[in-house]
């Protein structure tokens, strides 16, 4: 009970640190419940989207354990304590690991009752009855939700504690200092060679899927997302290794103007960054596909379902793309909030050494346009590259009056895309602003 009550209470405390774990894990709960409610019911539509709730659970995977370590970031001076006064251990890992459990089932809960009151209010406008929601559906949406839970926790508990098993004092008492070293970016050059490697052999399985006959199209079909996902991962190890030995080098041009203190913000964690823009970018790839899908599905001239299927699965794709770009600006913002948070020394010393108020805030404004951007590059590289290819195909498997599906599918995307950008842009900007001129001092004469 003593524990408990202590879990509580830290978990209460550290609330802000843990608020980028909370939005995260709520909003991707409420997709995977979104997503098992459709497969529950997808027999009665004609189709199946089992695969969706463990696409999300592999990005909850992945992300959950970088939110993690942040977080054993953000409590390692206060872990470090627990240690120096006696506790062992064991007993800290195991009061670590129940506070983020915690924090998981009410993001559970709140996850999965979002998600089957968004679906509820989404089946309002079907035509289906049996589409409608009920308590045998809420209660197997949320089983299945929870083995899909139960999986993520397992798997980030289990390489949580084998973390902390290894950690000593020291290390806690250094660990927000702890940064990449610069052996660690001398790998940068083979990781260029591997995107432009990967890079190439994705768009060879793109014309192939292009222009080979289906019997051989079908096999390209199914491994394109291979090289693919090697090459974002290897174009953002490359392109972040690249900025830090550049820092490393100490040119000239790196002192000019902000850039040396963007560069070094952007490349303290650079690996880190490189895999967080990865799983970004490819959530954005995947709202893409989304929206292109749900476009496809809701033209009229599409004859591929009835029509009770098409519109049910159209509303479906778009709706799942939303909820990703959600996802995607929600995460990025928030996470721009906290180290603003954690910057506010930083502020307060540029004052002192003269920098104005509208100085820290355009350089904020560069911070808050990078961490939204950089997932984008990789996403319009791919798009730009391969959409006209496949457009080209699917103007030969299309109807006439359905021509160019896919570019203009594309470019609503991007539309979409600068509205969302905009918004939390502003909304970032503006914060981040008050913050600064509210917590930063006037340097005295």
């Amino acid at each position: 009970m003593l524990y408990l009550k202590l879990t509580v209470r830290n978990a209460g405390r550290s609330f802000v640190d843990y608020l980028l774990y909370i939005a995260a894990m709520t909003i991707l709960t409420a997709v995977i419940e979104v997503s098992v409610c459709i497969a529950v019911k997808g027999d009665a539509a004609g189709f199946q989207t089992v695969s969706l709730p463990l696409l999300v659970t592999v990005i909850q995977i992945v992300l959950a354990g970088y939110m993690d370590n942040f977080m054993l970031r953000q409590r390692a001076k206060e872990f470090a304590s627990y240690l120096l006064l006696g506790m062992e251990k064991e007993r800290l890992s195991r009061l670590f690991l129940c506070e983020v459990f915690l924090i998981g089932l009410c993001c559970f809960a709140a996850g999965t009752g979002i998600g089957f009151a968004a679906y509820g209010l989404w089946s309002l406008g079907q035509p289906l009855e049996v589409m409608k929601p009920d308590a045998v559906l809420y209660g197997k949406s949320v089983s299945a939700a929870f083995l899909c839970f139960g999986l993520m926790e397992i798997i980030c508990c289990l390489r949580l504690k084998k973390r902390l098993r290894k950690l000593q004092i020291r290390e806690l008492m250094n660990e927000r200092r702890h940064s990449q070293s610069a052996q660690d970016a001398g790998e940068y050059q083979r990781w260029g060679l591997c995107f432009f490697l990967c890079f190439s052999c994705f768009l060879g399985l793109v014309c192939g899927i292009v222009f080979l006959p289906p019997d051989w199209s079908v096999y390209f079909v199914s491994i394109v997302a291979i090289p693919l996902l090697l090459s974002i991962l290897a174009f953002y190890q490359w392109v972040f290794g690249c900025f830090y030995a550049l820092r490393k080098r100490k040119a000239v041009s790196i002192y000019q103007k902000d850039r040396l203190y963007i560069i070094a913000n952007s490349t303290s964690h650079f690996r880190t960054a490189a895999v967080t823009n990865t799983v970004f970018c490819i959530c954005l790839l995947f709202s893409a596909c989304s929206y292109s899908t749900g476009r496809l599905m809701l033209h009229p001239a599409f004859s591929g379902f009835d029509r009770t299927a098409k519109q049910w699965m159209g509303t479906a794709q778009l709706s799942i793309c939303m909820v990703f770009l959600v996802i995607y600006f929600s995460i990025l913002s928030l996470q721009q909030m906290i180290e603003s948070r954690q910057q506010a020394k930083d502020d307060i010393i540029m004052r002192y050494l003269g920098r104005s108020g509208s100085q820290i805030t355009k350089l904020i404004r560069w911070q808050i346009a990078i961490r939204l951007t950089s997932p984008m590059i990789m996403t319009a590289l791919v798009i730009v590259c391969s959409i006209p290819l496949l457009n080209s195909k699917m103007n030969r498997l299309l109807p006439n009056s359905m021509r160019h599906i896919l570019l203009t599918a594309g470019a609503e995307f991007w539309v979409c895309i600068l509205l969302f950008y905009l918004c939390y842009f502003g909304m970032v900007s503006v914060m981040s602003r008050s913050k600064t001129t509210g917590s930063s001092p006037s340097p005295k004469s």
